[in-house]
């Protein structure tokens, strides 16, 4: 089980709190849908580390981008890592809107697992939830292709990465529409 932190959906996985922005607000009073594509992408750089960690600005939280207050799984640093030689590109988005996000003041909590590791790409899953665990308002999956910067090609995983990144495989998020 996860350091205390309980999900709806998942039982281990990284966890990230983000505080919402009053922009984040739609003219209903709830997180816009796309505000949480964002959220998504923020959380998962903060937990995988920032791909441009060499040249982020020096307030930038923690190792390689990764803000300390990251909690649960520690995922390897693989993503920040090979970013000197490797794009890490969006391949696909999956998302399910289960509940309206209200806006209000305090963190929302983006909880993360690595549900699939193939020979070129990762499948990250996500679940914007209360940060108590009462509520899983939102599910998604992002698939993660690595390209080889020069060849402008996927790379396949080295041994080592896929060795690294298969210790930290959890079960996928449970979303109704699986396409696997």
């Amino acid at each position: 089980m996860h350091s205390g932190a309980t999900d709806p959906h998942l039982n281990e996985f990284t966890r990230v709190l983000l505080e919402l922005r009053w922009g984040d607000m739609d003219a209903y009073g709830h997180v816009n849908n796309v505000t949480q594509l964002r959220l998504l992408e923020e959380a998962r750089v903060r937990a995988l580390g920032s791909p441009t960690f060499g040249t982020d600005a020096p307030t930038t939280p923690g190792r390689l981008g990764v803000a300390e207050t990251v909690s649960g799984i520690r995922i390897p640093t693989i993503f920040a890592e090979a970013s000197t030689s490797t794009e890490l590109l969006v391949a696909s988005h999956a998302i399910e809107y289960r509940q309206p996000i209200p806006y209000r003041a305090g963190p929302l909590a983006i909880d993360l697992v690595i549900s699939e590791v193939k020979p070129a790409s990762v499948t990250i899953g996500y679940v914007i939830a209360e940060p108590d665990g009462s509520v899983g308002y939102t599910l998604a999956e992002t698939v993660i292709v690595f390209v080889d910067i020069a060849s402008s090609k996927p790379r396949r995983l080295s041994q080592k990465e896929a060795e690294v990144m298969e210790e930290v495989i959890r079960p996928a998020v449970p979303m109704r529409g699986r396409r696997r």
